[in-house]
């Protein structure tokens, strides 16, 4: 085999996290919603940017809940979980990440910090929302 027919594939890193099966939704919980309008419970999204000072909404790269195509759509913190340093290699992906300003994460050091963050943006709101129903 010749060095020039050896491929190199060079991926991005990037936060991995799977949507959430189901969540409670609607008024004090009582009603159960799978997944998000946008993706199915249980895809994988990347997640290479965030909206840091709202503490809430995620820029995901997924799979369409019904078209099965990549798409790049912000999602809630609360839906989500399993939050994971990992490198991106599928070319649409690697795509996405570098043509949108919004996807900031570079190093794996950044996506290990961000890893840890997100549970405790989710921490955050779970308590607000608690708060929230008490005053109500």
């Amino acid at each position: 085999m010749n060095d020039d027919t050896i491929e190199t594939i060079e991926g991005a890193w990037c936060v991995v996290a799977n949507v959430k099966r189901d969540h409670l939704f609607g008024e004090d919980g009582k009603e159960t919603r799978v997944g998000t309008r946008q993706f199915r419970g249980g895809t994988k999204v990347y997640i290479a940017g965030c909206y840091a000072g709202t503490c809430d909404g995620i820029v995901c790269i997924g799979l369409h809940r019904n078209s099965r195509k990549f798409i790049t759509s912000i999602v809630n913190v609360i839906h989500l979980e399993k939050f994971r340093p990992k490198v991106a290699y599928h070319p649409e992906v690697i795509s996405r990440i570098l043509k949108d300003k919004r996807c900031w994460f570079k190093t794996q050091h950044d996506t290990e910090e961000w890893a840890e963050v997100f549970p405790k943006w989710q921490e955050f709101w779970r308590a607000s929302n608690k708060e929230a129903r008490k005053e109500e």
